[in-house]
């Protein structure tokens, strides 16, 4: 798939990551998700932002965090929708700052509490010309490629982007429209 990047540096950190999480990662499920696994009726898949019907992010959710610890957000109701992106991630005015800030952290993604292998599913970059975060500055956003196909109803899906001596988790509950 163009655009997708996959690695193995990233799938140990991942790994190591939800071993550390704690009971919240057990809670539900402990078998990770690969790419085309269903959960909870919907399909788990390996994909880009132009590939999908919405991002589930903007406008529908906000996904600028700027505090380490835990924190749960409600998400817009979304529209009726075939595919819906979910890849979050981090940006930067550079590439190399961007590798530098990418490279500190150890991603998990639980979607309705199952954990996911991310590394599996890979990441895509963009720039995006303008960003208030950065002063209205461009910058470079690199997100995990997942898309959920077939979503209905309530959901929830959790990042952990830790760095060293702080964690960031934040969880975004959504609802999808009936059709």
């Amino acid at each position: 798939m163009s655009g997708v990047r996959v690695g193995v540096v990233g799938s140990i950190a991942a790994v190591a990551l939800v071993v550390t999480t704690g009971a919240s990662a057990r809670s539900s499920s402990t078998v990770a998700i690969d790419p085309g696994t269903r959960v909870n009726g919907m399909l788990v898949v390996q994909g880009i932002a132009q590939e999908a019907d919405v991002s589930l992010f903007t406008p529908f959710c906000d996904p600028v965090v700027v505090r380490p610890g835990a924190e749960t957000r409600t998400c817009a109701t979304l529209p009726p929708s075939k595919r819906i992106f979910i890849g979050y991630g981090t940006w930067a005015v550079s590439r190399k700052l961007l590798d530098a800030a990418w490279d500190k952290k150890s991603w998990a993604l639980w979607i309705d509490g199952h954990p996911i292998k991310l590394s599996r599913f890979g990441t895509t970059e963009r720039w995006i010309p303008s960003l208030r975060e950065a002063n209205g500055r461009r910058v470079l956003l690199r997100e995990w490629a997942v898309i959920l196909v077939g979503a209905r109803g309530r959901h929830s899906i959790r990042y952990s982007p830790a760095l060293p001596r702080r964690l960031h988790s934040t969880t975004w509950n959504f609802t999808v429209a009936s059709r």
